[in-house]
């Protein structure tokens, strides 16, 4: 999340107007963290009963959750700035595999 807002601050400051550039990396950013932290949520909510089903069920929400904000900002938010909003994505998506490499 810290790194996707910092991601929104950078096309913020580097992007002419400003505006929707830096919605768009902040919701490129949130289509990230976003689902992940339901995923979280839904496997803290599940503590005692961690399963490969249940692992599926959270990855399978995980996506759809991903994929419906994409359709949704597509087809609500016109002014959308595709080039910042899909280099956050995958910046944001790219930080889990930096943390396992730093691990």
């Amino acid at each position: 999340m810290v790194l996707s807002l910092g991601a929104t601050l950078a096309w913020w400051l580097f992007y002419s107007p400003p505006g929707d550039a830096a919605l768009s990396a902040f919701l490129g950013g949130a289509i990230c963290w976003v689902p992940s932290a339901l995923f979280a949520a839904r496997l803290k909510a599940k503590s005692g009963a961690e399963t490969i089903m249940s692992w599926m069920i959270g990855e399978a929400l995980k996506m759809g959750a991903t994929i419906a904000m994409f359709v949704a900002i597509a087809f609500w938010y016109k002014g959308a700035l595709w080039v910042p909003l899909l280099v956050t994505y995958l910046v944001a998506l790219k930080t889990y595999w930096i943390a396992m490499v730093w691990r």
